[in-house]
Order: structure tokens, then sequence, then C-alpha cells
């Protein structure tokens, strides 16, 4: 089941804010599956916070141009931030059915429904990736899915491309991919009034 997150929204008032504001409903929980070793294991679902979010999408300068791909995307709020920001195309890649769909429910209500923003039911490993130029993981699955991703990334790629992961918990994988140039660990700032977690992120480029 996928939590309604009552007290989370009271709790945290700036993404009840962004979420009304967008017309969409990304709140909720759903409990991690599987071990952490495990190909099909995924970390628990929560959603990020706007303000973090906002704040990394800066950062790694996104634009007009940009084809904006996040895996793992859950009930879309990323994908919405991505497009609502300016991002030319936004994509969002959820393993788990439920959440898919209530993401592309929150597309079709949303008040960006005009905009071009995709989702689809599928394992990250599995994607076409096509143009993407903005990368965008959450920490939401193991070091050899994000190794088998890295590798389809650095083919498919489109240009200046850049990846924002969030919560970098196997960023020694990030390290060994000789085609990422460089990279920054920024700290977005956390809100006064929440209770969500105030992750690093970790920007790389090509």
């Amino acid at each position: 089941m996928i939590g309604k997150g009552y007290k989370t929204r009271l709790l945290n008032p700036h993404d009840e804010f962004w979420d009304r504001r967008l017309g969409v409903h990304t709140f909720g929980y759903r409990p991690e599956t599987g071990s952490g070793d495990a190909p099909n294991w995924q970390l628990h679902y929560t959603p990020a916070p706007y303000s973090s979010i906002f704040y990394s999408l800066q950062h790694a300068g996104l634009g007009s141009d940009d084809v904006f791909t996040d895996l793992g995307s859950g009930m879309g709020r990323v994908v919405f931030a991505a497009s609502w920001m300016g991002a030319r195309q936004a994509n969002g890649v959820e393993i788990l059915p439920d959440l898919s769909e209530t993401a592309e429910q929150n597309r079709r209500s949303s008040r960006l429904s005009g905009r071009s923003i995709n989702f689809t039911c599928a394992n990250a490993r599995d994607v076409d990736l096509g143009p993407t130029t903005l990368l965008f993981i959450f920490h939401s699955f193991g070091a050899d899915t994000l190794a088998a991703v890295l590798q389809k990334f650095e083919k498919q790629r489109g240009p200046n491309a850049r990846i924002i992961y969030m919560n970098p918990v196997f960023n020694e994988v990030m390290k060994s991919q000789p085609w990422l140039k460089r990279s920054e660990i920024i700290k977005p700032a956390k809100r006064l009034i929440s209770t969500t977690t105030n992750w690093d992120v970790a920007i790389w480029y090509t």
C-alpha cells in the first residue's frame, strides 16, 4: 500500500504548497524490498523535498534544451519539477506499476498536462535513455544496477550530458567511469519546517 501522507503534508508545508501549485499528489511511503546486494533491491520510497529538487536542477543548469529523465521516479515529483523549470521534455521511469500509474494519473490532472511529460513502467536497466541530457538518480537501487545504467547512458547520452545523483551512496561507482570528467557535491539547505532528510547531491559532468 502507498501511504496517503496526511501527517507528512502537515509537517512539510513547502512540499504541500508545490503539490497544490502543480496540481499533483506526490506524498507517499513504501517500505524497502529485497536485500541490498540483490539485483531487484529497492530502497524505501519517499519523495525528495521540492526545495532540494529545485536547488539540484538549478545547480546542474537545467534549461529549455534539456531532455530530462528520472530513474526511479515514483509518483513523479522530480519529473514535474523539471518540467515546471522548463525542460524541453521530462521523463520518469518507475519499476513499480502502482507508483507508475499514480504518476500517470498526476500527469493527466496536473497543471502541466500540456507539456512534454512521459512516464514509463520499466526496470532502469532496460529503458532507452535516448537523447537524455540530464539524468536524475536518487539512491533507489544497488551498485550493479547503477553500473549497468551508466554503461548504457555512456552510449546513448545526448550532448552536454550531466547526472544528478541524490543521496550518492554508491558514488564510487560514478568515480570509476572514465567518461565522467568532473563532479561536485552540493548540500541543499533544509527547510525550517520540514521532516525530510537533507541529502547530499553529487552532480557529474561529461
